[in-house]
């Protein structure tokens, strides 16, 4: 589908917007700061989005959006249960270290200013746990994984996203666990061993 020029002054938008967001933080980013550096009027912001805050929450929404893709992508060419897990989380440790700045940034706002984008997260957890869930079930069917764990996937596949998110937490956030991303291949494999069905 072809991009329509709506559809590209508002890439625009959050393109410049993300810049100016990362470099001095939602609060003094300015709808003409944004403006300006698209080199437009405000009046072509104000066409698309309400307020800043509005803009803020479509670029972490879009980042948000790119990083569950690029999940998904991986895992559906991964071809067996627990490559599709491994896929799952080093594709998703490495699209979040990426966007590191937005997620401090993402945290400070919310933090700061108690501006509540719970709606955000909440979407995105459901779509990543229900990813998980399509793994552990294809695990099951095709035998890697015991059927003991599906009395439990009703809450095992948050439970393993709840914990993913933690970690990245306290690595982008927290700034804990710097070397993570090397070790995460052991994690996985001690994690997948429980899953196993022999």
């Amino acid at each position: 589908m072809l991009a329509t020029k709506d559809d590209i002054v508002k890439e625009d938008i959050l393109k410049e917007a993300q810049k100016l967001f990362q470099q001095f933080g939602l609060k003094k980013t300015t709808m003409e700061d944004i403006a300006r550096a698209m080199g437009k009027g405000k009046s072509t912001l104000y066409y698309y989005y309400c307020s800043k805050e509005e803009i803020f929450d479509a670029v972490v929404l879009k980042e948000m959006e790119e990083v569950f893709n690029c999940v998904k992508t991986a895992v559906e060419k991964a071809t067996s249960a627990e490559e599709k897990l491994k896929a799952f989380t080093l594709t998703k440790i490495k699209a979040v270290q990426k966007r590191s700045n937005l997620y401090k940034l993402v945290k400070g706002e919310m933090q700061e200013n108690m501006r509540c984008m719970k709606h955000l997260h909440t979407e995105y957890d459901i779509r990543e746990t229900r990813l998980v869930k399509e793994i552990l079930k294809f695990g099951i069917t095709n035998g890697e994984f015991t059927k003991l764990i599906s009395k439990e996937l009703d809450i095992l596949p948050s439970v393993m996203v709840s914990s993913l998110r933690g970690l990245e937490r306290d690595m982008f956030i927290e700034s804990k666990y710097t070397k993570l991303e090397p070790r995460m291949a052991s994690i996985m494999a001690i994690m997948i061993r429980g899953l196993r069905s022999n």
